[in-house]
């Protein structure tokens, strides 16, 4: 569950660089379950002139009702490079809300999906509710968030239901079937987008919470797909985290801060400096003053144990903020909450400007089991981040009833599709143990472990698009290696004298 990618799908762009369109915008005729159709899109990505079509299929919102409506799900379909094209390949993206094709306006996502076209087709799918698909379930937010936001957790559950809810209120009003938002429906939906492409099978490449649609598209339709490549993987069980990885994150990141020549030596025991931050703000709010990008204006945020705990969540999987942690750390510990506040800032901004209500109500469908959410209690107790990895909770009262998709669904998937698994090491948000739980119930698969590698790590780089492709294209690459280089710290400020 990454709660900035979420974020950041409120304001989705659209497919390719393209405006998007609103749920109100309906200029073309009446299309009816079933319908197919394409439009040629030519434009320069990164230098680069890129031509392919953007396709349109009309599928039934949910398919356990007799009496449901449709939803127009978008992809774009880039062609094969490769001389003899093997089976198509589906990239499904993660948040859940996130779009691939807003991802290809970033130049190492577009060279990985550049890369994919040497084992088939391409297709980037918007899945329901996200991007160009529709409907939408993005909207922006009309207010900021209250400046209490990071100081009062009770109050911050109580703001984030409340928008929960209005949106889902919203698009209750436009006709739109909430209960229709789950993986399973999604599932079907890319099984619908093979039949629409008249192919036998498909390959499936995922990323995140990707990954657990992945799945699901393995458990409903594993006859239908020749390979898959999962990177970071969350299984079916996976949606609700264990506190105690967090715990260990924060202790893997103390350890290679101490060992490291220089950081060490200001930061011998960043778990106990962070403890020791974490008990100051407690009983002592830290106040800082932030731009609040809405009003263009200097806002004053109180933040407590638990805004701090919030903040950190949200980087602690990311190799590319990682480094910056010793030093974010230290300067707390001394008082000193410059570096506090540039989080803030991003995260308050962020948090504030709307929601995909597609993202919640999927994740609240996947739950969690009972055993698992007595876990999840028992390790909140003595994880120093207690169980801020699964803040806010998703429920949303009088639209979460009756969609949770039940423990059948969450249980081992079992299948002989070849799967190859990719984790980073330093990812917290899924940590390398998940991909092991997973895979036990598959006959094939390799799990390639990246060293240093982040959550957002691994797919950009170009020898892990390469494995990637030698996999699909059949290959062994079970004794595959890559590792990223090691983190390399930001510099930790001198203490000024007093």
């Amino acid at each position: 569950m990454d709660l900035v990618r979420r974020s950041a799908a409120a304001a989705i762009a659209v497919l390719l660089g393209l405006a998007h369109l609103s749920l109100a915008q309906d200029a073309e005729p009446k299309r009816k379950l079933g319908d197919l159709w394409y439009e040629p899109i030519k434009m320069t990505l990164h230098g680069e002139e890129v031509v392919g079509q953007r396709g349109h299929l009309i599928v039934k919102e949910n398919r356990t009702k007799e009496s449901s409506g449709t939803v127009e799900l978008v992809f774009f379909h880039w062609k094969s490079t490769a001389e003899k094209p093997g089976y198509p390949v589906v990239f499904l993206d993660g948040g859940p809300g996130s779009s691939p094709s807003n991802l290809a306006q970033i130049p190492t996502y577009f060279n990985a999906f550049k890369k994919l076209r040497e084992v088939g087709d391409v297709i980037l799918l918007d899945q329901r509710g996200v991007g160009r698909s529709r409907p939408n379930l993005a909207r922006s937010s009309t207010e900021s968030l209250p400046l209490n936001i990071f100081s009062d957790k009770a109050a911050a559950q109580a703001e984030f239901t409340r928008r929960f809810k209005a949106e889902a209120e919203y698009f209750k009003s436009q006709g739109i079937d909430l209960s229709a938002y789950n993986s399973r429906e999604s599932a079907h939906d890319v099984d619908d987008i093979r039949k629409a492409l008249g192919v036998e099978k498909i390959n499936i490449v995922g990323f995140s919470s990707g990954t657990h649609l992945s799945l699901a598209c393995l458990r409903y339709h594993d006859k239908n797909i020749n390979r898959v490549v999962l990177f970071g993987t969350e299984g079916p069980d996976h949606t609700e985290k264990l506190p105690s990885t967090s715990d260990n994150a924060v202790r893997r990141l103390a350890k290679i801060a101490a060992a490291d020549p220089v950081i060490g030596k200001q930061a011998p025991d960043l778990y106990a400096t962070l403890k020791r931050v974490l008990d100051r703000l407690a009983k002592e709010p830290a106040k800082v003053t932030v731009l609040d990008r809405r009003l263009q204006k200097q806002v004053e945020l109180t933040i407590n144990d638990d805004g701090l705990r919030f903040l950190i969540m949200r980087d602690l999987g990311d190799s590319n903020d990682l480094p910056i942690f010793p030093a974010w750390f230290v300067t707390m510990d001394r008082g000193d909450y410059s570096i506090l506040a540039r989080f803030a800032e991003r995260r308050y901004n962020q948090f504030g400007s709307g929601v995909n209500i597609m993202t919640v109500m999927m994740d609240n469908a996947s739950g969690s089991t009972a055993g698992r959410r007595k876990q999840i209690e028992r390790e909140a107790r003595t994880s120093i981040l207690g169980d801020m990895v699964n803040f806010p909770s998703f429920f949303v009262p009088g639209f979460s009833e009756g969609t949770d998709l039940g423990d059948q669904y969450r249980g081992p998937v079992v299948t002989s599709v070849p799967t190859l698994f990719v984790s980073g090491e330093l990812d917290n948000n899924t940590q390398p143990f998940q991909a092991e739980e997973v895979r036990k119930t598959f006959k094939t698969s390799t799990h390639i472990i990246v060293p240093n590698a982040g959550h957002e790590s691994m797919l950009t780089e170009a020898p892990m698009q390469q494995i990637m492709v030698d996999f699909l294209n059949g290959k062994d690459v079970s004794t595959a290696k890559f590792a990223q280089p090691p983190l390399k710290f930001v510099p930790i400020p001198e203490q000024q004298k007093p």
